[in-house]
């Protein structure tokens, strides 16, 4: 159970459900409505999550042997009881296995860069968890910027979508070029939406662990420019995703289908203006804390959404 802590198994299983749900409810049916064979057999897609999910639980574990102390020191999260070893440990070896993966895909598969992209992941979270996350606002763009990755990394698995990247300037000249774009445009919004999510909840996180920074000198945005400006930044960006789903729904009627948009509004908007809300009064840690597994429900609401629309039609 002390493992299943450390690697974070609930948002491991959560970043898997995601990536599942983009290539099987967006890329493979959008293929094939082309009549375009996708290029992956299940298996090869499942080793691409397993590389996720080895490159973010590594990301953990290195995570939390950097901030074992500051963890201690805020109190609420209680440190996993695994020694620093170990969790160095667990760290190259997953990051080691999944470059290897990563290397195979790349060269056996000839899905490019696949083997540099695992790479420079594991070591990106590497710098994060030992400087970046000390930096006001950096090290809360680099987790962001990697969940979209890990979101829109299953449109990138597929040689047609590659094609698709290379040629994206190129016009819509018919259909099966549509879709792929379209592939791209549902991908793309996802991974916002996760980037922007991310970066909130990262920024709720920092408030709640404001003591432990300050006292061994992070320089996170709570500790430099305060709790009330900080709020006020994850606010801004809870009321800009809110927007965006807004003009989206407009854009494309969305209220003509009832099961949708009732989800959507139901899962994913009131539990957004729910966060503002509750953000906005919140003072104490526990508050913080209570505040950030409001957000990470809200990306659930969010992810679980793909098979709402897909069986919906849209």
């Amino acid at each position: 159970m002390e493992f299943f802590r450390l690697i974070r198994i609930g948002n491991l299983a959560m970043l898997a459900l995601a990536q599942c749900l983009v290539y099987y409810m967006v890329v493979v049916p959008l293929l094939k409505v082309s009549e375009f064979t996708p290029s992956l057999y299940t298996w090869q897609f499942a080793l691409i999550v397993l590389c996720t999910a080895l490159i973010t639980a590594g990301g953990y574990a290195i995570n939390d042997f950097f901030d074992k102390d500051i963890d201690a020191a805020n109190g609420i999260r209680k440190t996993p009881n695994i020694s620093p070893w170990a969790m160095k440990t667990i760290y190259f070896s997953f990051s080691l296995i999944a470059v290897a993966i990563g290397a195979y895909l790349t060269y056996g598969l000839k899905l490019r860069q696949f083997a540099l992209i695992f790479l420079l992941t594991s070591a990106l979270l590497y710098f994060y968890s030992a400087s970046y996350k000390r930096l006001p606002l950096v090290g809360n763009f680099v987790v962001a910027f990697l969940s979209a990755l890990a979101i829109f990394l299953p449109a990138f698995a597929d040689y047609e979508m590659q094609y698709a990247f290379r040629d994206i300037k190129l016009p819509v000249v018919n259909e099966r070029m549509y879709n792929l774009r379209l592939i791209i445009a549902i991908t793309s919004a996802y991974s916002l939406f996760a980037f922007l999510m991310t970066f909130v909840r990262e920024i709720i996180k920092d408030l709640e662990d404001m003591e432990g920074d300050r006292m061994y000198g992070c320089k996170t945005l709570p500790v430099v420019a305060g709790t009330k400006l900080a709020k006020y930044v994850a606010i801004f960006f809870l009321f800009l995703i809110f927007i965006l789903l807004v003009m989206i729904q407009i854009h494309f009627e969305w209220w003509s289908q009832t099961m949708a948009f009732f989800y959507q509004v139901a899962a994913i908007q009131l539990p957004l203006l729910a966060l503002v809300i509750y953000l906005f009064l919140a003072k104490e840690k526990k508050q913080f804390h209570l505040a950030s597994l409001l957000a990470k429900l809200t990306m659930l609401g969010g992810i679980l959404s793909l098979p709402v629309l897909y069986y919906s039609g849209l």
